[in-house]
């Protein structure tokens, strides 16, 4: 395996490191090799107009932030819910992922994709190995 710095230096010089639309290219090899550590999660709160007499459903959910230690900072939020499934609470990632990345991809890397499509498919693989769950525990609960 290639030093991750080097990997890093070559995928930014082999294009602009940061694109028109400030996303930052990196290699797919460097992003599945790449340390993200968890930066900040919070809980929404309920807004005052759904607080009623009574008992209500409510949701729990909120937003995490994860991000690189290299420079320039690579950064990845999602939403997620807490759910009640088969008697247990689960952390579930819910819509989108939000990155401030781009992906140089070769020709043959995706072929019934769009770029978005890819991105967020690297992304949700990304997300799935980083044990985000016990971090926004530990988070909202300080």
């Amino acid at each position: 395996m290639r030093n991750k710095k080097n990997i890093c230096e070559k995928s930014l010089s082999e294009k602009s490191a940061i694109k028109q639309d400030f996303r930052i290219n990196i290699e797919v090899d460097f992003f599945r090799d790449l340390e993200l550590i968890h930066l900040y999660s919070a809980a929404y709160e309920e807004p005052e107009s759904s607080h009623s007499v009574g008992g209500i459903i409510t949701r729990i959910n909120g937003y995490t932030e994860w991000v690189s230690k290299i420079s320039p900072v690579i950064s990845i939020g999602w939403d997620w819910e807490l759910r009640y499934e088969n008697a247990t609470c689960q952390y579930v990632k819910t819509g989108p992922a939000f990155s401030n990345i781009a992906f140089l991809i070769k020709n043959n890397d995706y072929s019934d994709l769009n770029e978005d499509a890819y991105t967020q498919r690297l992304i949700d693989s990304k997300i799935r190995l980083i044990g985000w769950e016990k971090k926004i525990l530990q988070s909202i609960t300080q």
